[in-house]
């Protein structure tokens, strides 16, 4: 049996919302999404999904997470997947062989490498015009197809 069978085994709730949780907040201040205030109160935690903590803002008087104004906000799957479909598609699995290791539909695992291709491209692009590139520009290839040649 492959080792990439047994990837799934090394994610589970917490490790995946601690990374998650790294990753978003690394580099500012915990900020509420919608208003971007730092006024900001521990919430508690949600039962259906461990390890996500809520956040109460202050200034607009709403909750959040760590997952609020995302890509993965209000997925049904819970996190674990979506990080080991996209450490898959970083090691360039297909979409199919992402549904059998993720254990989805083979149209779930193509439109959720869609979703993850798309917010990449477009986290780079806005990345480019902001000015906040330290790494080479992406090069993005157009696929412009020539006009077939009539015979």
């Amino acid at each position: 049996m492959p080792v990439l069978s047994y990837v799934h085994q090394l994610f589970n709730a917490e490790q995946c919302q601690a990374y998650i949780h790294t990753l978003r907040w690394k580099d500012r201040p915990l900020q509420c999404p919608r208003c971007q205030s730092q006024d900001i109160d521990p919430w508690g935690t949600y039962h259906y999904r461990p390890g996500c903590k809520r956040y109460w803002c202050n200034g607009c008087k709403r909750t959040f997470n760590d997952l609020t104004k995302t890509l993965l906000h209000q997925s049904k799957r819970s996190l674990p997947y979506w990080i080991l479909a996209t450490f898959l598609l970083c090691l360039a699995c297909s979409s199919r062989r992402i549904a059998r290791e993720v254990g989805v539909h083979i149209r779930t695992s193509y439109r959720w490498c869609w979703w993850l291709r798309n917010a990449a491209l477009s986290y780079e692009m806005d990345r480019q015009l902001t000015g906040r590139s330290c790494t080479p520009t992406l090069r993005i290839m157009r696929s412009v197809q020539k006009p077939a040649k009539r015979l």
